[in-house]
């Protein structure tokens, strides 16, 4: 359930940047567009530190739990000491520094900003210990993953080593289209997630040669609307530290829990009421701080009252397939936020969807055969069929002419052919037809369709046929937005066309 906010010190003034959890402990970092850096005792519900800086604050980490940085419009980098509240100006780009990080292997600060240049700094002497990097183009997000550092630039991410700056870049390739708005390492720093403009979110290893299921790309965050889909930014990614799930926040308040392996939904959180800025896991992965305000991204965007939610996780029942968990969002009563917002435990049965033809109504329905024509359906020997051919004798001493049915598997495309006489009923299959937009197709053969109420559809197999099977798997490699038409019949289903609705 939801309540309401209790103040702690000044309400956040602005849009938050970050937010981020200690290494070991529940204090929790924040910066904002109002300038001012905060520290929050959790567990304790206090407001530690709050410290003002000359210009916006872009981005925050922590040295230790003694100290922390933050990076601001004004291009500079600072440094809080967390025990006293002091701070000082370690150095300063040529343009606004967006996003900071703190080595504990190097003992090296990395600043990234939009003089494309990326900062290497010495904490304790305040100056460039290792130098600069030019980059491609203005860094927006940046991760520390072990000894590399990670860098967004357009649509790759640069891998520095931090241990041999002068060697070459690794720019990885992240299959994407447009824009990454955010990358973060694994838990285990074995690799990385983006997340675009667009909606995609991309999961890579840094070791080319590891090919384990979590180096997919996929669409998690399509809405409809104007009974259109549309995608918005994923705007945080946030991997927790003992399970092999993750979190996403978009543009548009939502935030989801995720299976790495399978990219099934595990639970969505109830809409926020702005939108999801950044997200972070404690390290023990039991608490979930979720930042909710505007973002700056569109013109028209709410700029309602910047607020930060924490979940408390439930304990998770680690003897089940992560499929089957109920993820249980319990709330943290904590008087320094929101209540957690109720959220949709999305459980084991919700993933795997019946065809509309087994729902409620029988599968097949009665008709004279003497009124069943080409081109329409019938059950020949307990299969669903389509008639390609009718004909029908006249009718015989006893009255009763015959039809002779020749008929085409809907399925299997198999010939079939039945005689029944003209007054008698035939069995006629409820044939459905209902579009999907294709989001993923996974290397076990299933694809990843997104249904109207914004779930997900993940049991049905790539199509049989060959040249749509070509269409559809050329289509979603080169990036098109695709839907796909399933037919479903007696309890069957299978994608029987497909389209390509235009650019994203």
């Amino acid at each position: 359930m939801a309540g309401s906010p209790l103040e702690v010190g000044n309400p956040i003034g602005d849009a938050i940047s970050r937010v981020r959890f200690a290494p070991r402990s529940n204090n929790l970092l924040s910066s904002s567009w109002d300038s001012f850096l905060r520290l929050y005792d959790v567990d304790g519900s206090a407001l530690r530190v709050q410290a003002f800086a000359e210009g916006a604050l872009l981005d925050c980490c922590f040295e230790d739990e003694s100290f922390a940085l933050s990076s601001g419009s004004d291009g500079c980098i600072r440094r809080y000491d967390l025990n006293s509240g002091a701070q000082s100006v370690m150095g300063k780009h040529g343009d606004t520094a967006t996003c900071v990080e703190y080595s504990d292997g190097t003992d090296q600060v990395i600043s990234a900003g939009l003089d494309k240049k990326l900062r290497f700094w010495d904490p304790k002497e305040k100056c460039e210990n290792g130098g600069s990097k030019s980059v491609d183009s203005e860094v927006w997000s940046m991760s520390l993953c072990g000894v590399y550092v990670l860098a967004a630039v357009g649509v790759m991410v640069d891998a520095y080593d931090l241990r041999n700056l002068k060697g070459p870049v690794q720019s990885k390739d992240c299959s994407m289209d447009y824009q990454i708005q955010c990358v973060r390492s694994f838990f285990d720093l074995q690799g990385f997630g983006v997340g675009s403009i667009d909606g995609r979110v991309a999961l890579k290893f840094l070791d080319q040669s590891k090919s384990g299921a979590m180096g997919c790309a996929f669409r998690c965050h399509p809405k409809l609307r104007d009974r259109k889909y549309h995608l918005v930014s994923v705007n945080d990614i946030a991997f927790h530290p003992c399970l092999d799930t993750f979190v996403t926040g978009d543009n548009e308040g939502y935030a989801i829990i995720w299976d790495a392996q399978s990219r099934k939904k595990l639970y969505e959180f109830e809409r926020y009421s702005n939108s999801v800025a950044c997200l972070s896991y404690n390290h023990n992965g039991q608490l979930l701080a979720v930042a909710s305000s505007h973002t700056y991204q569109e013109a028209k965007e709410t700029e309602g009252a910047s607020q930060i939610f924490i979940h408390k996780t439930s304990n998770l029942a680690m003897s089940k397939s992560p499929q089957q968990i109920a993820f249980s969002a319990a709330v943290r009563h904590c008087p320094l936020f929101l209540f957690a917002a109720a959220g949709t435990v999305m459980s084991d049965e919700e993933h795997h969807f019946e065809s509309k033809a087994d729902a409620g109504a029988s599968k097949t329905y009665p008709q004279q055969a003497g009124t069943i024509r080409k081109n329409g359906y019938i059950v020949i020997k307990g299969r669903p069929c389509k008639v390609v051919e009718v004909s029908t004798s006249k009718t015989g001493k006893h009255g009763h002419a015959k039809c002779h049915f020749v008929a085409i598997d809907i399925f299997t495309a198999k010939k079939l052919e039945d005689i029944v006489p003209s007054s008698h009923n035939c069995d006629v299959p409820h044939v459905n037809r209902t579009d999907y937009q294709l989001i993923d197709i996974s290397e076990d053969g299933f694809v990843s369709l997104l249904t109207e109420n914004g779930n997900t559809k993940d049991d049905l197999r790539l199509p049989t046929d060959d040249a749509l099977l070509t269409q559809l798997k050329d289509g979603f490699g080169e990036g098109k937005d695709l839907v796909v038409t399933v037919m479903s019949a007696m309890g069957e289903e299978q994608i029987c066309a497909l389209k390509d609705i235009g650019p994203k």
